[in-house]
């Protein structure tokens, strides 16, 4: 809220009226933007093919060279969780069986 000094000086200029005129149209408006408008299934598919020639495909090579990358990565993390769920295992063991 503008300070007494800034409205007097609005008032001067006539820019309070402007101002009120502002507020009123604020206070009339729904909350939340206009209300969206549905599509039809025919639209949406349109759209939807639309978007994907704008795909750049990979070719069979990247895709076989990345499923080996990912291959690789999973039997890796997986070797490590499993010696270390077996040392810990291990571990427990002779702490508790002592």
């Amino acid at each position: 809220m503008p300070s007494r000094e800034i409205r007097r000086a609005q008032q001067k200029l006539g820019l309070e009226k402007k101002r009120e005129q502002v507020k009123k149209r604020a206070s009339g408006r729904k909350k939340g933007g206009p209300k969206k408008q549905r599509i039809t299934v025919k639209q949406f598919l349109t759209e939807v093919q639309a978007e994907m020639r704008k795909v750049t495909w990979p070719t069979r090579q990247e895709v076989t060279s990345y499923t080996v990358v990912v291959l690789m990565v999973v039997i890796l993390v997986g070797s490590f969780v499993f010696g270390f769920d077996h040392l810990f295992t291990w571990l427990v063991k002779v702490i508790i069986l002592r």
